[in-house]
């Protein structure tokens, strides 16, 4: 009877084990998916009062848009950034500085870094390099609010 509860218990081992290889299989590959999207403390609505345009970020995921930029004014949708059309797409969140979303899209000649500090305000910090002309846009820009178009 001995044998038999020995040879129960390895059973059991073997297929607990193998279980928790499958459930940890899972839940790399769920967040692995869950860093292709935009960081939640990124989901909202900021004003660029310079070009009198706001930046949407929001997760849509029938077309995988990190952000829009938007006119202000009239609603018109300048660009949509999507991983069909950025390059070297980076999201990194740092307990000292926040979270930072950097890309680069060819079509505009741009290279875009945002950051959301720690700080306690919601305002977003922006970066824009255009490759082009060599020119840098940096701004603070003003959250609105947290509502998805």
């Amino acid at each position: 009877m001995k044998k038999f509860f020995i040879a129960f218990a390895v059973a059991a081992i073997a297929v607990a084990g193998s279980f928790a290889q499958d459930a940890v299989a899972d839940a790399m590959a769920a967040a692995e998916a869950a860093r292709e999207e935009v960081p939640q403390s990124l989901q909202g609505t900021w004003y660029d009062k310079k070009y009198d345009c706001n930046w949407v970020f929001s997760l849509n995921t029938t077309e995988k848009a990190l952000c829009k930029l938007v006119d202000a004014s009239t609603g018109h949708v300048y660009y949509k950034f999507t991983k069909d059309n950025v390059q070297n797409f980076q999201q990194k969140n740092d307990v000292t500085s926040g979270v930072t979303i950097s890309f680069e899209c060819a079509a505009k000649n741009r290279k875009y870094v945002f950051n959301k500090s720690i700080s306690g305000t919601l305002d977003l910090n922006i970066d824009i390099y255009n490759t082009s002309y060599e020119e840098r846009h940096q701004a603070t820009i003003t959250f609105k609010g947290a509502q998805m178009d």
